[in-house]
């Protein structure tokens, strides 16, 4: 996979404008060098564990090298790379039968040396916190908020990743931000 050739006076940005939008110019290396952690972190909120994600995350990685000659170029590289690990997701857990969360290795990152006990109870204690609200939430309402937040991606990708129009995915957003409001507010109790 080489570098694509840049003639005298192109510019070097990765995305270069045509007439209907955008094209996207970078190679798979590339790509895959800026949406790797992307794509891990979202898997790691979504499965069991880290294993399962990491797995998942290299399955994701080599269906797309194996696709890359189909992807578009005229769209963003991280709705497709995103639908493709939604669909693994999915697939996954098609296989496992599994819940998609486990309360105590949601989001589970590396440990800091650097950090104060103090600190990494407090941040174990919120992120407990908040596993507990999304399970709390639908299905629906998890997979925009996930896709939305941990993945990094605008509401157009999100829809484009699920298959959804826009403001289904603004609605469902909306609508899943209000109701972990809420049950913040009531201390975690699902009044609804």
């Amino acid at each position: 996979m080489g570098m694509p050739i840049k003639r005298a006076g192109e510019e070097s940005a990765s995305l270069t404008e045509e007439k209907n939008g955008y094209c996207e110019t970078r190679d798979f290396t590339e790509l895959y060098d800026e949406f790797f952690d992307r794509v891990n972190r979202y898997l790691r909120c979504r499965v069991n564990n880290p294993w399962d994600a990491d797995d998942l995350t290299t399955t994701v990685f080599l269906k797309a090298l194996e696709k890359f000659d189909q992807y578009s170029r005229t769209s963003p590289f991280a709705s497709w790379i995103f639908r493709i690990a939604h669909n693994a997701f999915v697939d996954f857990i098609r296989k496992k039968r599994e819940l998609p969360m486990e309360h105590h290795e949601f989001m589970q990152g590396e440990t800091d040396d650097t950090w104060q006990p103090e600190q990494q109870a407090l941040t174990n204690e919120e992120i407990s916190l908040l596993k507990d609200r999304l399970q709390q939430l639908t299905q629906d309402q998890r997979d925009v908020l996930t896709l939305r937040y941990f993945a990094d991606l605008k509401i157009s990708q999100v829809a484009e990743v699920l298959g959804r129009t826009e403001s289904s995915v603004k609605m469902s957003s909306h609508r899943g931000l209000l109701r972990l409001k809420k049950l913040y507010e009531r201390g975690g109790r699902n009044e609804e």
